[in-house]
């Protein structure tokens, strides 16, 4: 480990099990059709039993948890609706000019000081 680094290890397990009729499915992308129209009514109507663990300690419902753990568990969700694409800063600000910016301040200001140093001369 770098003595600068400061990003923190994150592991994430996320287990989906659907029972359905005797049936086990590990996703709702592997249920049939007809299955998972009857999940998405179940998921709306709230007759779907949810059971949360986070390092090792159980929660009733999102409404349960911490502020800390919901805010946790939140950002994986988002995570997992964008299909896993997440974005994190690096921690390098962005400069305050571009390059090309730091040319053209450059050289106006380069342009001031010799109309200044030219009328000083010409008196």
């Amino acid at each position: 480990m770098n003595c600068c680094d400061f990003r923190q290890a994150v592991s994430i397990t996320l287990k989906t099990k659907i029972r359905y009729n005797g049936q086990e499915y590990a996703s709702p992308a592997d249920l049939p059709p007809d299955v998972r129209v009857a999940y998405q009514k179940a998921l709306h109507d709230g007759g779907v039993k949810k059971k949360f663990v986070f390092n090792g300690e159980q929660f009733a419902s999102e409404e349960a948890m911490p502020a800390d753990v919901r805010k946790l568990y939140d950002d994986v969700l988002g995570v997992i609706e964008n299909n896993g694409e997440v974005t994190i800063p690096n921690g390098k600000p962005e400069p305050l000019l571009t390059k090309r910016e730091i040319v053209v301040v450059a050289l106006f200001a380069g342009g001031i000081v010799a109309l200044v140093l030219v009328r000083l001369v010409m008196g």
